[in-house]
């Protein structure tokens, strides 16, 4: 089996396809796990989930190579996810205002 961190550097250098799908099954269900224990949505945990596999798409070139992949998986989901929730609060309470708002303006 191929190392983590090689896998992400084959990535990196090559844009491999192969070895960025080696990495996405080996974690998704662990990154969905995480996120879904956040969250408590299944669709919205899949969203993170996907947040954080275009993260390491676009952050594997500066990825170290001790860097402990699913360490850093584990914690890039638990930033997404909270990231997730917050911007779904400020989308209810926004609404919950424009709701509010409307009704004051109904004759």
């Amino acid at each position: 089996m191929t190392d983590d961190i090689d896998l992400v550097q084959q990535y990196a250098a090559h844009q491999s396809e192969s070895a960025f799908e080696a990495l996405v099954t080996r974690y998704v269900n662990l990154v969905y796990s995480a996120a879904l224990r956040q969250v408590n949505d299944p669709h919205l945990a899949e969203g993170v989930a996907q947040a954080v596999f275009i993260i390491l798409a676009r952050m594997a070139g500066s990825l170290g190579p001790k860097t402990i992949l699913p360490s850093w998986l584990h914690r890039a989901a638990g930033f997404v996810a909270a990231d997730a929730l917050k911007a779904q609060r400020r989308r209810a309470r926004r609404e919950q205002e424009a709701h509010m708002q409307s009704l004051l303006n109904e004759p």
